[in-house]
């Protein structure tokens, strides 16, 4: 029998554009919190991160249904920009990285066929931000073939740069990639369908082992790495 299961999530986000914040989760003392830290300075050297999916990618965390999740996230690019960043530094980022994420987090009763209801309880902001066109990506890039770089500062209140004097973009965050890991015959399912997809011409990121983490079972040397789906483009599970 197929039940729902709910979580709340906030998310501690670095270096990410657009942003939202629909609650301060100061005060909130009725939940179990679980709180995913990120460590080292890119997902590589971080125990809880990972930037493919596969069935067999180990929880860093478990929860029970109803507490609230804490993540603290990386940058889209897994890259090293600053407020000095340039758009060479753009054109010079591996898109192999693409897209870091926390996790994963297993949840305690949580079965095959089930549904995970899960709230965006806030998303607190990086003090620095990005805008990029990265050559190749996006609706309009035949457009804007030339990489670009907008650096922002940000607030709870929105977002200014010194590029765009005047304007000061709202803040409306959330969460850039989420999702929940697939199971194989999904995956198999899914492969299928995409490389029929990129044959046709659509925009997919097919399986590839260059910076694929877990590294174990999705990189170079890794047990399974034909398996291990990108996060785009967006899917059953939820995605980019």
């Amino acid at each position: 029998m197929k039940k729902t299961i709910f979580i709340s999530i906030l998310v501690v986000l670095a270096m990410l554009l657009p942003l939202i914040a629909v609650a301060d989760t100061t005060d909130q003392k009725w939940m179990t919190k679980v709180e995913v830290k990120k460590t080292g300075p890119h997902c590589e050297n971080d125990k809880n991160c990972f930037n493919r999916y596969h069935p067999n990618i180990p929880a860093v965390a478990r929860a029970n249904p109803g507490d609230m999740i804490i993540l603290h996230t990386r940058d889209a690019l897994d890259t090293d920009f600053t407020m000095n960043s340039v758009p060479a530094d753009v054109a010079a980022a591996d898109l192999n990285l693409v897209h870091p994420m926390t996790g994963p987090v297993h949840i305690n009763g949580a079965k095959r066929g089930d549904a995970i209801e899960v709230e965006i309880v806030d998303v607190v902001p990086d003090e620095y931000g990005w805008t990029v066109i990265v050559p190749g990506f996006g609706f309009m890039r035949d457009v804007f073939p030339e990489p670009y770089i907008i650096n922002w500062k940000l607030t709870r209140i929105g977002a200014v740069s010194s590029q765009m004097p005047g304007i000061t973009v709202p803040f409306e965050a959330f969460p850039g990639t989420i999702g929940v890991l697939l199971g194989m015959p999904e995956t198999r399912k899914i492969k299928k369908r995409e490389a029929a997809l990129a044959g046709a011409g659509g925009f997919v990121l097919t399986p590839s082992p260059a910076k694929a983490l877990p590294a174990i079972i999705c990189g170079e040397n890794g047990i399974d790495k034909d398996n291990c789906l990108r996060t785009i483009p967006p899917r059953e599970n939820g995605g980019n």
